[in-house]
């Protein structure tokens, strides 16, 4: 069967208040480049913002730094920023903008999700969890597959092994019940590679 590859431009938007300054973190995926974008409100102390890309959403690389506008003599009470990032990775990539301050106190903004192509042949859903059950699907034979499912600390919650995959098979996120409600990463591999990472939001009642 023929796999066909998409393209598709996502934004995907997420706020993050980091001491009541930093909001409005969004990344978009256009002219064959992810442009990133953040304003902050009063912002004070801060020394710089480090970019950070992910291709799995769980282990994070600086890419890039962007200065602080922020001078003795600047009086806006709103600042913008802007970042680029002209060579991104193909499939499912992950963004975040690491806060440095001049005391060097560091904090980071909630991750973005950019998906730059699709593969109609296998996908994971639904992205919104609410009954503990995420579906993995192919309409092809895949071999020695796992479902591994990371909070964003990094830590893994659950892993979901098949010798072979093929149709559609249910992964429990949580073997000893319902997560805590929040955001989370879903990596698949497929003879040891990681072949799709998808971002979830758990709404367990």
């Amino acid at each position: 069967m023929k796999t066909i590859i998409l393209s598709i431009a996502l934004i995907t938007t997420s706020t993050f208040a980091f001491a009541g300054i930093l909001k409005n973190f969004k990344g978009v995926f256009t002219d064959q480049q992810v442009n990133l974008s953040w304003a902050t409100m009063m912002e004070s102390g801060v020394d710089y913002y480090e970019i950070q890309r992910s291709g799995d959403g769980v282990n994070f690389m600086d890419v890039d730094r962007i200065e602080s506008k922020m001078t003795i003599s600047t009086d806006d009470f709103q600042l913008n920023y802007q970042y680029s990032d002209t060579h991104p990775l193909k499939g499912t990539s992950f963004y975040r903008v690491k806060v440095v301050n001049r005391d060097g106190s560091a904090s980071q903004t909630a991750v973005v999700q950019i998906n730059i192509s699709v593969v109609t042949g296998t996908k994971m859903y639904p992205t919104v969890i609410h009954s503990n059950i995420l579906y993995v699907e192919s309409d092809k034979t895949l071999s020695d597959v796992k479902i591994e499912i990371f909070n964003l600390s990094g830590y893994k919650v659950s892993e979901t092994n098949w010798s072979t995959l093929n149709g559609r098979q249910t992964v429990q996120l949580s073997e000893t019940g319902s997560l805590p409600k929040g955001m989370y990463v879903a990596k698949l591999m497929v003879n040891g590679e990681n072949l799709q990472s998808q971002m979830l939001m758990v709404q367990n009642f």
